[in-house]
């Protein structure tokens, strides 16, 4: 089996993001609830004009349904990103499970860059910019490629030195075979 070059699993664990997100979950889970109880288990209407039994049944399951799913994206998201001499592969669940192999020969450069993921690509996760495509979870440093079709992918990551470095072993190897052949 192939040595790996490079190996890293990224999650969405920054506090800045998840304090906000929990703090909005727990104030929407505990006013619906407090509504539910209020008017379907107490029998007294919430507030001056309220919904029916039925919607606020509804409305009360829905936002319970979608707090669940951020939260599972939230918990279950990670981007896994692996650097051999021939090939980078990613996993990017629950998005895609399976993994997408990037053939070295495909590349026709790669770099280890500093960006912008609002203005360039809109933000973190999985996106689609004018520049191309990214695959991030946080920070502003990725390893950036260019295909040899001319399209472009950048994968996040919190190791630069490390990707710099692998891309360098991998760079090295390419003008070895090239000077032989």
């Amino acid at each position: 089996m192939e040595k790996k070059l490079f190996s890293e699993e990224q999650r969405f664990d920054q506090l800045w993001l998840k304090v906000p997100l929990y703090v909005l979950a727990v104030g929407n889970i505990v006013l619906l609830a407090y509504g539910f109880y209020k008017q379907l288990i107490a029998g007294k209407p919430w507030g001056d004009n309220p919904m029916s039994d039925v919607a606020l049944a509804f409305t009360t399951f829905a936002v319970f349904l979608i707090w669940g799913l951020v939260f599972f994206l939230f918990e279950k998201t990670k981007l896994i990103t692996t650097i051999y001499k021939k090939e980078i592969r990613l996993r990017f669940p629950p998005f895609f499970y399976k993994e997408k192999t990037i053939p070295i020969k495909l590349i026709q450069k790669m770099e280890v860059r500093k960006y912008n993921p609002i203005t360039e690509y809109g933000g973190w996760g999985l996106r689609y910019g004018l520049r191309g495509k990214a695959y991030n979870v946080k920070g502003n440093m990725g390893l950036q490629i260019q295909f040899i079709n001319g399209k472009k992918l950048l994968i996040g990551t919190q190791k630069p030195d490390q990707a710099k470095w692998a891309i360098t072993k991998i760079i090295e190897g390419e003008k070895s075979i090239n000077r032989v052949e």
